[in-house]
């Protein structure tokens, strides 16, 4: 009986750094949380950023006035930063779906604004 005893714990004693191998990815995966940006995301932040400072958003005072975009405006917006309706189309439905993911893009798209000033 004593010896099943010793047995036991010399077994859960070589197994104890290997779950704490596990338990430690374990954590750093849930640490890890934030989605990352692919490119397109930077591309769509980049866009976002672009489209507040061309139409007068992206200004705190109030002496600025909104200018609305023309399509014009927008259609060259979406080719210097290569993308095109349908990919922000698509990448729109995404983050409504995923609002972590939204979160990451307006930092990214904060961090490009303080950049411009």
């Amino acid at each position: 009986m004593k010896l099943r005893r010793v047995t036991c714990i010399s077994r859960l004693l070589r197994r104890l750094p290997a779950m704490g191998i596990c338990l430690a990815v374990l954590a750093g995966c849930s640490l890890q949380g934030a989605p990352g940006l692919d490119s397109t995301d930077r591309k769509f932040a980049a866009f976002y950023s672009d489209y507040l400072v061309r139409s007068g958003s992206a200004e705190p005072s109030d002496s600025v006035q909104a200018l609305p975009l023309t399509t014009g405006d927008l259609d060259s917006l979406f080719v210097r930063h290569g993308i095109d309706q349908k990919i922000f189309d698509e990448k729109l439905r995404a983050y409504s779906k995923d609002p972590a993911l939204w979160r990451e893009v307006l930092v990214e798209v904060r961090k490009q604004l303080r950049q411009r000033r």
